[in-house]
């Protein structure tokens, strides 16, 4: 009974325009809010969060660990030698994906596409979320209002907690234009993004839809430059994902290599993944979709914490793509260390919950992914976490063998071999990373070769990562913003 009241809400919503949208927000608030946190888990359980583990993947990581501890008190050298040669392999593949997308073109992308006539562009709706983002909205909705695209053609829906009035209210101070529609939604948990954005779909009257977070600043023809794609594109390209850099990458050491890895994330990883034809993990903003196929994929699983992770392998599995173009939009980096590893917690986290959710039914997802899927769910998705786990148990090892405490006759011969690989994957990680931070034209790329250090935060985030998913696995740490216009 509960699904036909609320399709008859989701049904509501779509016809209405935004005063009787309003009304029903607040007449119906209670069913509006299940929608927006249970809607995807009721319809596509099988791909869900929610639900947890399988009871298989609980008894596999018991064994996991139990064979971990057992191995390093008994053979602690091939442990070291097993978590080299893990390690090693997935450096191999991000590298081979990385070549690919260093012959995707460089900071504009390969482009071509034939612009579309205004009389013939799509409405395009905008769904920017934003908690607490009350210092950094207002630049946001100005740069929003100096958008390349007709406004009569424009939608943008400010989704706000009621419980936060004062981003409300910076939103109206900004002096946004007629097409910026503040929205404030019904209370209720999780208190999640895409809990967020999913009222937005139910509301988006654009064909094409997108996300911006409160502290982004979009270059001003992207949505232009999206329409583009997709209209040169057939109903099978789902989304398109925008390129993300940082505007304050020179504030300091942190910064700059958060920066680095972002030129390596959004200017290699993922254009190597859709130029190889692999499921694309998308990142966190700028996602330009077709709002049909995005209701077609059941929008966001309010509960996944890397809910476009997520999606970006829902897509591949459902049979839809994702392809990139090189419109940049400037975000800020995080630049203490605190709010850093709180950030990447979620992240890791996040990208574990999609692992596991999309390796519960094992036969199920090998049917859906196919051997390209399946080797960016555990190559690409679940090596960033499980790296930097066992990164600082590899170090701790590596340090204990070479200064004698561990050695063993049995076990010398594993020594040379994993300090060596751990030696070249690490050199090629630093290259790798001086080449994006070149090609994204970022300053000082020399600074690549700390590029280890700058590892030991994630190896933190990781190990909190597993702790929160063992008991908190839905808490969303909000990463803070400040407006800062410095440029890279």
């Amino acid at each position: 009974m509960t699904g036909l009241v609320n399709a008859d809400v989701v049904e509501a919503l779509a016809r209405g325009g935004a005063d009787a949208q309003c009304r029903i927000l607040d007449e119906r608030s209670a069913e509006v809010a299940d929608v927006m946190a249970n809607g995807f888990t009721r319809r596509y359980p099988e791909m869900a969060a929610k639900p947890g583990f399988a009871r298989w993947q609980l008894a596999v990581l018991a064994m996991i660990v139990a064979g971990g501890l057992a191995g390093v008190v008994f053979a602690p050298l091939v442990v070291l030698a097993v978590l080299t040669v893990l390690a090693t392999v997935y450096s191999l593949l991000n590298l081979v994906v990385m070549v690919a997308g260093s012959l995707s073109g460089g900071r504009r992308g390969a482009g071509g596409d034939p612009p579309v006539p205004d009389v013939d562009l799509p409405r395009y709706t905008v769904l920017v979320p934003a908690y607490r983002e009350a210092e950094v909205i207002g630049g946001l909705v100005r740069q929003l209002a100096g958008l390349d695209y007709p406004p009569d053609r424009l939608e943008v829906l400010i989704l706000v907690e009621r419980h936060d009035p004062d981003t409300a209210r910076a939103v109206r101070s900004a002096d946004p234009p007629a097409f910026v529609r503040i929205v404030e939604l019904p209370p209720g948990p999780p208190q999640t993004k895409p809990r967020s954005v999913n009222l937005g779909l139910l509301l988006a009257r654009g064909e094409l839809l997108v996300i911006f977070d409160a502290e982004d600043r979009p270059e001003p023809d992207q949505l232009r430059r999206a329409a583009a794609r997709f209209a040169a594109r057939d109903g099978r390209l789902a989304c398109v994902q925008a390129r993300l850099l940082y505007h304050n990458a020179g504030a300091n050491w942190l910064t700059r290599q958060f920066a680095f890895e972002y030129a390596l994330r959004f200017g290699l990883a993922l254009p190597g993944l859709a130029r190889l034809g692999m499921p694309v993990p998308l990142g966190g903003s700028s996602n330009h979709f077709r709002t049909e196929a995005l209701r077609r994929l059941g929008g966001w699983d309010a509960w996944n914490v890397t809910e476009d992770a997520d999606l970006g392998m829902r897509c591949a599995c459902l049979g839809y793509r994702v392809e990139m173009i090189g419109s940049v939009t400037w975000e800020e980096a995080v630049d203490t260390i605190g709010p850093f590893v709180r950030q990447r917690t979620r992240w890791f986290k996040g990208f574990l919950m999609t692992t596991m959710v999309h390796t519960r039914l094992p036969w199920q997802a090998l049917r859906r992914f196919r051997a390209r899927g399946i080797l960016t769910l555990l190559g690409i998705v679940a090596s960033a976490p499980v790296t930097a786990l066992a990164q600082p148990l590899m170090a701790a090892l590596t340090v204990l063998a070479v200064s004698g405490s561990m050695w063993s006759s049995s076990g010398a011969g594993l020594l040379v071999p994993a300090v060596t690989l751990q030696a070249v994957s690490a050199a090629t990680w630093i290259g790798i990373t001086f080449v994006a931070a070149r090609r994204s034209g970022l300053a000082a790329p020399w600074q690549a070769v700390f590029t280890p250090c700058y590892a030991v935060l994630w190896w933190i985030a990781a190990w909190r990562a597993v702790f929160q998913l063992a008991f908190s696995p839905f808490s969303w740490e909000k990463t803070p913003h400040r407006n800062r216009p410095e440029q890279a």
